[in-house]
């Protein structure tokens, strides 16, 4: 590729190697998903300094032209593709955000605010408390709704959904600058932090159970790394679930290898799970949570509970990072679950869900997907031909939003897949035209590369 004999001796080197980039890119030279030799392959080919590649590669990202996976290497991006994390584009049919379905928050929520109303002393106090973790009370009223005899109010924290509790957790167990190993597909956000604390993500394989115990032994065979991130439930992406034998298997490996596990339940609070790693294993698991994905979305607040020897460690990072949870945010939380608002919000979502599910098995019927009862994703296997970047344009074409496999890919492998959502839209009769939508590019079968410019 010329790209790469070009001699750059003038100016400003790092944006000029960026703009070759964009450039190789607009003309085809440098196809979406192919990987960028390495940082010192580019220094030695250019006769440039590794410092002056890492800015030109970082200038490359943020113009949105390629990609760089911690501990993977830099590949080029499809071009036009959703950036993780903006905002809903007008005039869409948004399936690319697990979002819990709507529901209506508002009227329970006045009448909570009526209590606090009645009761200015009992808020003033509740104002006052400075602890880290909440108020023990908070965390009682949190720990019987739960009702997981595994879980004791004295190790829970409270956090501000499930990113922060996520932060928290990669903070307090001192990752940053470390390695950490996660699913070869794997939560964006958890992508997102990895790159901002220095942390190198090392992929472990999957299967339709999820994480492969073989795969994570080969890992901790080859790699000092101590520390595992995962989704037993309804996993993100793959929407596959452990069973209690593969939780099992897991858990060996951890008391075998003395492994610190970050156990993320998020995306399933309908689930049906066989037990909880954390309650099989509680002196070395992380349990998060968050209200986001169905008891109360918006409200922004999650749970952890951890090792008792983590503690202090866990108050630190909070500490560090927010001080501390509002106690007005706790105590919204708690009021929510005393009023009985959690378990009627989680019943009205698994009526939901249950007919947004049986839309999808209507008109995914023929095709290769997974699909657990009561989640908020499914995983779809694209028919021959397609790639999952020209299936989200194709799709964005017409009017479609999904989330491409790239946004997952921890290893740099990416599979032609997508994930749809099904909580994303307002209504069941926007997600009946989205999916009609989905079926008739699937049948149309892959276009030529010109319509897709």
């Amino acid at each position: 590729m010329t790209i790469w004999n070009t001699e750059l001796n003038t100016g400003n080197k790092a944006q000029a190697l960026a703009s070759l980039i964009a450039d190789a890119i607009a003309n085809g030279e440098l196809q979406a998903g192919e990987k960028l030799p390495t940082q010192r392959a580019l220094a030695e080919q250019l006769q440039l300094g590794i410092g002056t590649i890492t800015r030109a590669l970082a200038l490359a990202e943020q113009q949105g032209h390629i990609q760089c996976k911690v501990g993977s290497g830099c590949y080029v991006k499809a071009q036009n593709q959703r950036q993780w994390g903006e905002d809903e584009q007008p005039d869409s049919l948004g399936m690319w955000q697990n979002l819990a379905v709507d529901q209506d928050r508002a009227s329970p929520l006045l009448e909570l605010f009526q209590l606090y109303q009645h009761n200015p002393a009992q808020l003033n106090q509740l104002l006052n408390d400075e602890t880290a973790q909440g108020a023990l009370f908070q965390r009682q009223i949190l720990a019987e709704w739960l009702d997981q005899p595994s879980m004791r109010a004295e190790q829970l924290f409270f956090c501000y959904g499930g990113q922060h509790g996520l932060q928290t957790a990669l903070l307090a167990s001192g990752l940053a600058g470390q390695s950490l190993m996660c699913e070869e597909l794997c939560y964006p956000g958890l992508s997102n932090l990895a790159r901002q604390l220095n942390i190198k993500l090392k992929p472990v394989k999957l299967d339709e159970q999820g994480l492969c115990p073989d795969s994570l032994e080969a890992v901790l065979q080859h790699n000092s790394c101590r520390h595992l991130y995962l989704t037993p439930n309804q996993q993100n992406p793959t929407a596959s679930t452990m069973s209690l034998e593969r939780r099992e298997q897991i858990v060996e490996l951890a008391q075998r290898y003395q492994l610190t596990v970050i156990e993320d339940d998020v995306s399933s609070p309908l689930a049906q799970s066989p037990a909880t790693l954390q309650n099989l294993l509680p002196e070395q698991v992380i349990y998060l949570n968050s209200f986001s994905k169905g008891v109360f979305r918006g409200l922004r607040f999650g749970y952890l509970h951890v090792p008792q020897a983590m503690i202090q460690e866990f108050t630190r990072s909070i500490r560090a990072n927010a001080w501390l949870v509002s106690p007005l945010l706790i105590d919204l939380a708690c009021q929510w679950i005393k009023q009985g608002h959690a378990e009627h919000a989680l019943a009205q979502q698994a009526n939901q869900l249950k007919q947004r599910a049986a839309l999808l098995h209507h008109y995914l019927k023929g095709f290769d997907y997974r699909y657990q009862e009561g989640g908020l994703h499914c995983w779809l296997q694209l028919p021959s031909g397609w790639s999952s970047n020209s299936f989200a344009e194709a799709a964005k074409q017409q009017g479609l939003e999904l989330a491409s496999a790239e946004h997952f890919s921890v290893s740099g492998q990416v599979p032609n897949a997508i994930r749809l959502s099904l909580g994303q839209l307002s209504d069941n009769l926007a997600l009946d035209q989205a999916l009609a939508l989905l079926r008739q590019l699937l049948n149309e079968g892959v276009p030529n590369s010109s319509d897709l410019c």
